[in-house]
């Protein structure tokens, strides 16, 4: 599992932005459900190639992260 911190608090731009990203910068990614919590945190979940991503908008943590079971670097050089 690869976790990457996006910014240190919660913030719905900022999630919407990372969210943008991903789809913009890798190839056959497929957005699944957009999941919201009774606190205002977001998770949009994706699928690639049958491992999964998420991106979190965390109230609770106070952050924005994503997990996954694929390495992201590389579609970010």
């Amino acid at each position: 599992m690869f976790s990457y911190n996006i910014c240190n608090k919660a913030d719905s731009e900022i999630f919407s932005k990372q969210c943008a990203a991903l789809e913009k910068h890798i190839p056959n990614l497929q957005k699944n459900d957009l999941l919201l919590d009774v606190d205002g945190s977001q998770t949009q979940r994706y699928t690639l190639d049958d491992k999964g991503i998420s991106v979190h908008n965390s109230k609770y943590i106070g952050a924005v992260y994503i997990d996954s079971d694929v390495d992201l670097e590389n579609f970010f050089k």
